[in-house]
């Protein structure tokens, strides 16, 4: 039970980061240089989910696998000791370090589309409220 305390908050997190990413990569036309750096951080997340859950160990900080650990290092016998955990527990930790490592290398891009997208917004608001012609100067002519 304890490990679902980490485990669901670990994956809402990066399955909100994932979805905002497709979100705002298809909620408008983008220039070419921001969909190359997005599809350039698709081609990374995938390579960094794939490292998460199946190549990521660390003697030196005794654990293996990112961001929650299947298995400890034992630095006295210098071998792996696996986590008490089910088959099923062990699929899902897994599964949400995988997703983990799309979000931890899409966040950069997705947080720099949204604040592209609300400096936009913010100019656009700005030339509207710039653009309104003085109601006085109207009723003149």
């Amino acid at each position: 039970m304890i490990a679902l305390m980490v485990i669901l908050p670990v994956a809402f997190f990066a399955g909100w980061i994932l979805k905002n990413s497709v979100t705002l990569y298809f909620g408008r036309a983008w220039p070419s240089g921001w969909v190359g750096l997005y599809w350039f951080s698709v081609v990374l997340s995938l390579a960094l989910g794939v490292w998460f859950c199946g190549y990521a160990e660390w003697e030196s900080m005794q654990f293996r696998r990112l961001p929650i650990p299947i298995a400890r290092f034992n630095p006295i016998t210098g071998t792996w000791i696996d986590l008490e955990m089910s088959s099923l527990m062990r699929h899902l930790v897994l599964t949400v370090d995988f997703f983990a490592g799309l979000a931890l290398a899409m966040f950069p891009i997705t947080a720099s589309m949204r604040m592209a997208e609300f400096m936009d917004e913010s100019r656009r608001l700005a030339a509207a409220r710039a653009d309104q012609s003085n109601p006085s100067a109207d009723e003149a002519s």
